[in-house]
């Protein structure tokens, strides 16, 4: 019995990984905030105001500790080929929380302002605060729908590269192919290839980040203590 409830666990862990690993969890998420819209009217006002709140803090407290403790105390922990390792399986999960929250903040701005799903992009974007939550949600698609996997997938041709030209795996140093003499054309085309999509990747980021916070920000100067 033991062992049958330890195997479900390790299935059910593997799945909740290829869902977040592929994208399939953004989808449905997507899926799942086309239906929010129906069940908001039922809930009560102030917990759609936690949800819209929470959702926007839970994005930027997870963007900041990321991109400016954790990912730099790994990098500078450990080896460049495990850091990828790490990341690859952590940037996936990152970038649809990311796009659950900004989705789900989206949505509830719209309920508590009276803006219909179907009344476009011109009422959402009368205010500052639509307009801000519009670009965080297109940043995190961004990344969760093809940037984050298109950067990976180069990754680790890069280490593929790496380990058959018997280049060394340190920590804190970027990819030795920049500078080996044995790298070829082809191994800078690659490594500019990756530069071009792990920036657009960043920029993504960054793009939520601010937006995300922006929108804290103007949701702050309306509140009254």
């Amino acid at each position: 019995h033991y062992k049958t409830n330890t195997f479900i666990e390790v299935k059910l862990i593997f799945m909740m990984d290829q869902l977040t690993s592929n994208g399939g969890m953004t989808l449905l998420t997507c899926a799942g905030a086309g239906i929010l819209p129906s069940v908001l009217p039922y809930v009560p006002t102030d917990i759609v105001k936690f949800m819209n709140i929470g959702a926007c803090s839970v994005s930027f407290g997870t963007q900041f500790w990321v991109g400016s403790i954790a990912g730099l105390t790994m990098f500078r922990t450990l080896k460049r080929r495990t850091f990828g390792k790490v990341q690859s399986k952590l940037f996936p999960k990152y970038a649809t929380l990311n796009t659950t929250c900004s989705l789900t903040a989206l949505v509830t701005y719209l309920h508590l302002n009276g803006i219909g799903p179907t009344e476009g992009l011109s009422r959402v974007c009368d205010k500052w605060e639509g307009v801000m939550l519009v670009y965080c949600l297109l940043g995190n698609l961004a990344n969760s729908l093809y940037l984050i996997s298109a950067t990976t997938r180069l990754m680790y041709d890069i280490h593929a590269r790496e380990m058959a030209l018997g280049l060394e795996d340190e920590v804190g140093q970027m990819s030795p192919l920049k500078t080996s003499d044995k790298a070829t054309d082809e191994d800078k085309k690659l490594l500019k290839n990756f530069n071009i999509s792990h920036g657009l990747s960043m920029l993504m980021s960054l793009l939520s980040m601010g937006t995300c916070g922006a929108y804290l920000y103007f949701t702050a100067r309306s509140l009254k203590f």
